[in-house]
């Protein structure tokens, strides 16, 4: 029996993905305006001094504004920084909060609860992971809850027995539950 395997995307959406993109993309170019702006400013301002002074510097063009680009280029490198980690702070609480809580559901389920139910908030990420781990849990439950239905079957008729003697019918239903244990455990791969 081959399973196919579907590829589906787990860890961040497409619309996440995209959010973040376009937030990067829009910082840059607010950066980008930013330093337009502030460069175009700052060397008018150094433009018209030099032409009211009466008296041009003797330095050449590119030295008369260099002071204003390192200045404007410092200030855009630092608020492009502080947005992007801002940017990059919410996009770890998007990812970091759902992954605590499934980490500790699963760390319930390793300690024995199988009841442990995956609970995600309708707009976070890893849902998908989730609702297949909540499956598998499921799937573990109903399997383990069979095994003990048939070990208590099994029990109850070898408590049954008159001095070791089981009558026939009883066998037959021992030895059937016997088989049916079997063949749950098998279904688990060790």
């Amino acid at each position: 029996m081959t399973t196919q395997y579907k590829r589906r995307t787990y860890y961040i959406k497409n619309s996440a993905q995209s959010k973040f993109i376009f937030r990067f993309v829009l910082l840059s170019l607010l950066g980008g305006i930013i330093a337009l702006g502030a460069f175009n400013f700052l060397a008018y301002k150094k433009i018209d001094a030099a032409l009211y002074s009466m008296r041009l510097p003797n330095i050449s063009p590119g030295g008369l504004l260099w002071h204003e680009m390192l200045y404007t280029n410092i200030f855009v490198i630092v608020f492009i920084l502080i947005a992007f980690a801002i940017t990059a702070k919410g996009l770890f609480n998007k990812i970091h909060g759902p992954l605590k809580k499934m980490t500790y559901d699963i760390t319930r389920i390793t300690n024995g609860d199988l009841n442990t139910i995956f609970s995600l908030r309708q707009h976070d990420e890893f849902r998908d992971i989730a609702s297949e781990l909540a499956q598998m849990t499921t799937g573990l439950n109903q399997r383990l809850t069979r095994i003990n239905k048939l070990t208590d079957d099994i029990i109850a008729y070898t408590e049954t027995t008159a001095n070791g003697h089981l009558d026939e019918p009883s066998r037959a239903s021992l030895a059937q539950s016997s088989v049916d244990l079997r063949k749950a455990i098998e279904a688990f791969s060790l």
